[in-house]
C-alpha cells in the first residue's frame, strides 16, 4: 500500500508557511489545499479540467458528494502512481477549513476518501486561536462563523477529531523552524534538508493569504478592539484549547515555552 503524508491545519494558522518548508524537502511533491468535494472558487485557465469549470460556472449542476468523491479518487490515483513511479514522496495539505469552518457538517473528508487505498502518515499544526481568528477576520475567512466563541467551538471539534495525531505549534515553529521542520519531516518519513531555510520562499502554494515576511519570524499580534477582549474572556472553548496546548488566555501572553517538543493531544 502506497504511503501518503497528510498535513492538517485550519485557516490562518501558519499552515501555508509550514507546508512551504515541507515542500522544499528533496524528493517531495506537495499538493496544497486538497479536498474531495471542493472545486475552483473562481474561473481560471485550466483546459485539462472540464469538471472544475462546470463547478465554478454552473454550480447548480454540481454532482452529488458521492460522485465528486469517486472522481477525486480516480484522479488522485493517477497522481499517486506518477509520484511513486518517479520515486517521489507525496504530501497532501488537507483543506480542513472546508470541513470545520463552513456550513458543512464537520468531518475529515480527505482522510475518508483515501484511507482505504493508502497508508496515511498524518500530522497537525496549530496556532493560538486569538491570532488565527484575527488573521481570518482580516482575510475575510469568517463568513460562516457567528463570532469568536463559535470559532473556538469549531476549532475544538477539529482538535478532538484529530486527537490521535501528533501536533506542532506554529509559535514553536517560528521560534525554531529547523527543529520543528526536522521533527515533522521525520514523522512524515521524508528526507530533511536544513537548506530549506534559504529555499522555502521560492515555493508557491495556494492559500498564501496572510502576512508574508521574507524570513520565518514571530509577527506582532494584529490589533483588536476592547469588545474583542470581552469575547475572548467569555469563550469557554478557548480555555480548553489553551490548557491543552500551553497557551495563555490573556491577550498579553500567548504561549508558554515548549519549543522543539511534539506531543499528542
Amino acid at each position: 500500500m502506497q504511503q501518503i503524508g497528510l498535513i492538517h491545519h485550519l485557516s490562518s494558522t501558519g499552515g501555508t508557511l509550514i507546508s512551504k518548508c515541507i515542500a522544499a524537502m528533496p524528493g517531495v511533491v506537495l499538493l496544497s489545499e486538497m479536498h474531495p468535494l471542493v472545486g475552483l472558487l473562481q474561473p481560471q485557465f485550466f483546459p485539462l479540467d472540464p469538471l472544475a469549470q462546470l463547478l465554478v460556472n454552473y454550480p447548480a449542476l454540481t454532482p452529488d458528494d458521492e460522485v465528486l468523491e469517486r472522481e477525486f479518487c480516480n484522479r488522485f490515483e493517477i497522481v499517486a502512481k506518477t509520484c511513486a513511479d518517479a520515486g517521489k514522496k507525496l504530501i497532501l495539505r488537507d483543506h480542513s477549513h472546508s470541513d470545520y469552518l463552513t456550513d458543512r457538517q464537520p468531518s475529515g473528508r480527505l482522510v475518508n476518501a483515501l484511507e482505504k487505498s493508502y497508508k496515511l502518515l498524518r500530522v497537525v499544526t496549530v496556532r493560538h486561536p486569538v491570532d488565527a481568528w484575527l488573521s481570518m477576520r482580516s482575510s475575510g475567512f469568517d463568513a460562516h462563523l457567528r463570532n469568536f466563541t463559535d470559532y473556538c467551538d469549531r476549532v475544538l471539534r477539529f482538535l478532538d477529531d484529530h486527537a490521535e495525531l501528533p501536533y506542532w505549534r506554529y509559535e514553536d515553529f517560528v521560534a525554531d523552524p529547523a527543529t520543528i521542520v526536522a521533527q515533522i519531516s521525520a514523522h512524515l518519513q521524508i528526507p530533511y534538508d536544513p537548506e530549506f531555510l534559504s529555499t522555502f520562499g521560492d515555493i508557491v502554494l495556494s492559500g498564501d493569504s496572510g502576512r508574508k515576511p521574507e524570513k520565518i519570524i514571530k509577527l506582532p499580534r494584529r490589533n483588536y478592539s476592547p469588545e474583542f477582549a470581552d469575547e475572548v474572556a467569555a469563550a469557554k472553548s478557548l480555555e480548553v484549547i489553551c490548557a491543552r496546548f500551553g497557551y495563555s488566555t490573556t491577550l498579553d501572553d500567548t504561549a508558554r515555552s515548549r519549543v522543539g517538543i511534539a506531543r499528542f493531544f
